[in-house]
């Protein structure tokens, strides 16, 4: 089992909190500390964020972004240089943005929402690509970037031979597509579901309240692996649910007395 803090809205935190949050999911035992943008009310700069929280605390470092208010190579190459400065310890969660009209043109149809993800799986695959789809063209054909070349590749590399992608699935058509690109899947919590099944390498993601109890995490894991992202608000909140979750969720049947403190 895997267990995350977060994710942390930008729109609602300051660096100071930020930092301190980080530091207290290290001491809690968390395996990673995220943070959320939202690009529709002015919070941007999530793996900026992440690679700031990366230097100040040894631990993996999230980032959830909102895919259609990006070019998919631009979040590919930013990806890349998050994971360069975090020396290998970026993982991403893709969520679709309320305003995804915003940029690009893209709308919140299937084929652009598809076309997205496909590029975007593509660029980070290492490969030198060409893409003519109905609505990304990969090169531009833009007379203000001629001449350019047949294909291109994201420069520079990330530092991890394959970043941790998870795409949030709120239809049964995207959680295909991810897993057919080589995504994670990830999915919000609800009472008395499951975790999403694997995904090549990468467990199923659920995202939980910050009260989620130890139980009922396991339950929806059921005999699978599991990264559960738990909410915090405050340090305090922190280290309650690394109390409570850490120890079972990695060793069910882990004396209670010992969780609670007593």
């Amino acid at each position: 089992m895997r267990l995350g803090l977060g994710p942390i809205s930008l729109g609602e935190t300051s660096r100071d909190r930020l930092e301190s949050l980080a530091a207290q999911a290290v001491a809690s035992s968390f395996d990673a500390v995220w943070v959320a943008e939202s690009r529709a009310e002015g919070a941007g700069g999530g793996l900026a964020a992440a690679a700031l929280v990366a230097q100040s605390a040894p631990i993996r470092v999230g980032a959830v972004l909102e895919w259609g208010l990006y070019h998919p190579l631009h979040m590919a190459e930013d990806i890349a240089v998050a994971d360069l400065t975090c020396q290998g310890r970026i993982e991403v969660l893709l969520r679709q943005g309320d305003s995804a009209s915003a940029r690009y043109g893209m709308t919140p149809e299937r084929s652009w929402l598809e076309e997205f993800l496909r590029v975007l799986a593509a660029a980070m695959s290492g490969a030198h690509i060409q893409w003519n789809g109905e609505h990304l063209r990969v090169p531009a054909r833009l007379d203000a970037n001629a001449p350019v070349p047949e294909r291109l590749a994201v420069n520079p590399r990330p530092a991890q031979p394959v970043v941790p992608v998870w795409v949030e699935a709120r239809e049964a058509w995207i959680e295909e597509l991810a897993r057919t690109l080589g995504f994670g899947v990830a999915a919000l919590w609800r009472q008395g579901m499951s975790v999403p099944a694997a995904s090549g390498r990468w467990p199923g993601l659920l995202l939980c309240p910050g009260d989620a109890q130890p139980a009922q995490l396991l339950s929806a894991a059921k005999d699978r692996a599991g990264y559960f992202l738990v909410e915090a608000a405050t340090v305090e909140q922190a280290a309650s649910a690394g109390r409570r979750l850490a120890g079972p969720l990695r060793m069910p049947g882990f004396p209670e007395w010992i969780s609670s403190g007593a």
